[in-house]
């Protein structure tokens, strides 16, 4: 794993560029993801689904937006955010995002804020 400082958010790289993660899912179908972009959590933040917040790192730091997707479950329910950091506008993270994965049918709801927000917000979230 690689540390990366994204404007003063600590980032655990667990999937640089070019790696691959794979493994089953619940049904037991294999399944394999090649990375685009970088790819790891927020260090010190807590996610809804209880572990660190997952983000991809785009090309473009001086972006001044963060876009976070919504992703769902494979029965349409919410499971958790991946946040894109480093993307230009909200179609270039939503292309990030369907580059990893074989089906729309994770997509949820996307939304934006500006990162100052972001930054100031992610470590009030507590552990539910």
């Amino acid at each position: 794993m690689e540390k990366y400082n994204y404007k003063g958010l600590n980032i655990i790289i667990e999937n640089p560029v070019g790696s691959i993660r794979e493994g089953k899912d619940s049904k037991g179908n294999a399944w394999r993801t090649k990375f685009f972009y970088p790819y790891g959590y927020i260090d010190g933040t807590v996610g809804a689904d209880g572990g660190e917040i997952d983000c991809f790192i785009g090309e473009h730091p001086e972006a001044d937006s963060v876009y976070i997707m919504h992703q769902l479950k494979s029965d349409g329910r919410y499971d958790e955010d991946k946040v894109f950091l480093g993307f230009l506008n909200l179609q270039s993270a939503r292309d990030a995002y369907l580059a990893h994965y074989s089906t729309q049918g994770y997509i949820g709801k996307m939304t934006s804020m500006p990162f100052y927000e972001f930054k100031n917000n992610i470590y009030k979230r507590e552990k539910k």
